[in-house]
């Protein structure tokens, strides 16, 4: 599912409240409306008369601190009418993924072995015509529950007023989903989901079954079955009638030929890169996480209400299912991979990697994924370069990652590579304009600011911008110092060099009035969208921002994407979270692997990928470094969402 920002929209309409006769406390309930903001999906919740901020935070499962966090306006006093951005919190799911010998070549270690319990039956008589009581067992989540009857999270929340969390052995209120289809199936008496007597070409969905265990009983792949059944796109539900193949196919459903797949995905790339052989062979690859193993029972265990993102390995559990879905993606155009998963990484700690690198066979990979930290890294990339395999970094923007390391591949953006694709925008659009550089410090941003000023000076001498650069130090001359640089009469575009999560809404709310009587566009770094900035300041200010990671999410693709993560591993893909990064490395690198073969590394520059968040661009600065990313793109706001500029 997406949520779009609709200001519009959330003026119409409002949550609502209800109150006991006696004149308790007031019972808040969850908002229906929840829209994206940077990044991250929020409740927006509007204050009725009586409510306090415990009840609220109570009613969304968080807490007061993290009301006040999201919603500075707090600390002036709650009141009516107030509308409030609520984080809606994520379910933590540990992707538990087994891959069937009978229909992948991908081979994988499975981080956790999480097997699915048939629950057992705890329910008492019904307490209404419209609820049962349910007895809450160990371990069990909102989120396990909900599932199992067919309802979502709120409604049981909704069912359940003064809710204040999950405990073992209370008893709860299960709203009876009310069927708007005309025959409902009750029972489905064998253990594996059974074809329908009138039709061995479908099959019917029962409770716990997931796309994945349907498509292994009956030999069709998850994507497949996505495919021929739209309805999916609502997610799995028990009592589906699912088609396992085309209705004039009644042998198992067979891939597409490997010859004509790997024709449909050959590049147009000069030299002699692709060869049809490459896709017999197969792959070993080694992907390197901090799954942190160790403390996955904790996460397992967590109450409801707490925070995924304070474990750390759940990241990384995201970035491994966004992976893992790209290479079984793949496999039914040909890919043959062997994927190794290991949990050997640990921050500020290199012993680990040290031993996990000793692993045999591990110096005849074709290519190795992480590690994710700094220290494992420079540790595994000599690794790399001595036995002479490919190895990504898929988080640091450190240039001398690469610096006399071939066999490294940077796939995040450096500072270079932002402040000439700034350069470049500017001098194209506005040609004439009046920049202003504005500098937190001496420090921060230092050679990136350095780069986009050569440049544009250069580009001066050279008559192809014939505007002005000007620069502020915003911690000694402050908003004054800007104001005087901005010129009444024509386009001012501010470039604030900065990732200072305290500076930076402070910054955007005091150049806000300037807006008012000059034609200012506002251009802020990559990571911007993590902050607290107000929304109306950036329309007025015509926001633009310059970031490595997009993602459109009325795209075909992406929606397809949010689909099959959700229905093969029961949760919602986070950017934030990796699971998008994940996915575009794990489809951009195996490609290249099932055409380029053990010549990927030299291909990749003529190869240029677009992802669903990152695209690729590599190249080398100097003989003898590794491969970096390039590609970077310049977003604005528009109809208050973020859309990539053309």
């Amino acid at each position: 599912m997406r949520f779009r920002l609709n200001i519009l929209l959330l003026l119409l309409i409002a949550a609502t409240i209800t109150q006991d006769a006696f004149g308790q406390d007031i019972i808040v309930k969850r908002s229906s409306v929840v829209e994206t903001y940077k990044g991250k999906p929020y409740y927006i919740h509007f204050v009725s008369k009586g409510e306090t901020l415990t009840a609220i935070s109570k009613a969304y499962n968080v807490s007061v601190d993290e009301l006040s966090a999201d919603n500075p306006a707090i600390a002036d006093g709650l009141k009516a009418d107030m509308v409030l951005r609520i984080s809606q919190k994520a379910v933590v799911e540990i992707p538990n993924v087994e891959v069937p010998k009978t229909q992948t070549h991908i081979e994988q270690v499975k981080p956790i072995e999480k097997p699915i319990e048939k629950p057992k039956e705890q329910i008492k008589p019904i307490d209404s015509q419209n609820y049962v009581l349910y007895l809450v067992k160990k371990q069990e989540t909102l989120y396990s529950i909900s599932r199992q009857y067919n309802v979502t999270v709120d409604d049981i929340i909704n069912a359940n007023p003064g809710f204040d969390g999950l405990k073992e052995g209370m008893e709860i209120r299960i709203p009876k989903k009310k069927s708007t289809e005309k025959t409902v199936v009750t029972e489905v008496p064998k253990e594996k989901s059974i074809q329908t007597e009138s039709n061995p070409d479908e099959v019917i969905a029962k409770t716990g079954e997931t796309l994945y265990s349907i498509g292994r009983a009956h030999n069709v792949t998850v994507d497949d079955l996505i495919d021929l059944n739209p309805q999916l796109s609502g997610g799995l539900k028990p009592g589906m009638v699912l088609k396992l193949r085309k209705t004039d196919t009644r042998n198992a459903v067979k891939l597409p030929e490997k010859k004509e797949s790997s024709a449909v995905f050959t590049p147009a790339v000069p030299g002699d890169c692709y060869n049809a052989e490459n896709i017999n062979t197969t792959y070993k690859v080694a992907l390197i996480l901090p799954l942190i193993l160790d403390d996955a029972t904790a996460a397992i265990e967590a109450p409801e209400a707490k925070n995924p993102a304070e474990f750390e390995n759940f990241n990384y559990f995201q970035f491994y299912a966004g992976f893992m879905l790209a290479a079984d993606s793949l496999e039914k155009y040909g890919l043959h991979a062997k994927i190794q998963v290991l949990d050997g990484d640990r921050l500020n700690d290199t012993i680990t990697i040290r031993q996990t690198l000793r692993k045999p066979g591990l110096d005849k990979m074709d290519l190795i994924v992480g590690p994710m930290y700094a220290n494992s890294f420079s540790v595994a990339a000599r690794f790399a370069r001595k036995n002479g395999i490919g190895i990504i970094n898929p988080l640091s923007r450190r240039e001398n990652i690469v610096e006399g390391y071939p066999f490294v591949l940077k796939t995040q953006v450096s500072g270079s590579g932002i402040a000439t694709k700034l350069s470049s925008f500017i001098i194209n659009k506005y040609p004439g304009a009046n920049i202003i550089v504005v500098r937190n410090d001496s420090k921060e941003q230092k050679a990136m600011i350095a780069d986009f000023t050569s440049q544009i000076k250069a580009s001066v001498a050279s008559h192809s911008f014939r505007g002005n650069l000007q620069e502020v130090t915003y911690s000694t001359e402050k908003m004054a110092g800007v104001a005087k640089k901005i010129k009444s009469n024509g386009k001012n575009i501010i470039i604030y060099f900065s990732n200072n999560k305290t500076n930076v809404p402070n910054f955007v709310s005091l150049l806000n009035p300037l807006s008012k009587s000059n034609d200012i566009i506002l251009i802020g770094m990559d990571g911007w969208e993590e902050f607290d900035l107000e929304t109306e300041f950036l329309v007025n200010l015509n926001f633009h921002q310059i970031t490595s990671s997009y993602i459109d999410y009325e795209s075909e693709a992406v929606q397809q994407f949010i689909t099959r993560f959700r229905n093969k591993y029961g949760a919602v893909p986070l950017s934030t979270k990796h699971a998008y990064l994940g996915y575009d490395i794990g489809w951009y690198f195996l490609t290249s692997l099932m055409w380029y073969g053990d010549k990927y590394i030299e291909c990749l520059p003529d190869y240029k990928g677009a992802g669903l968040q990152f695209n690729y661009n590599f190249s080398a600065l100097k003989p003898g470094d590794g491969l970096q990313n390039q590609e970077v793109n310049i977003v604005k706001i528009q109809d208050y969402k973020m859309v990539k500029v053309e």
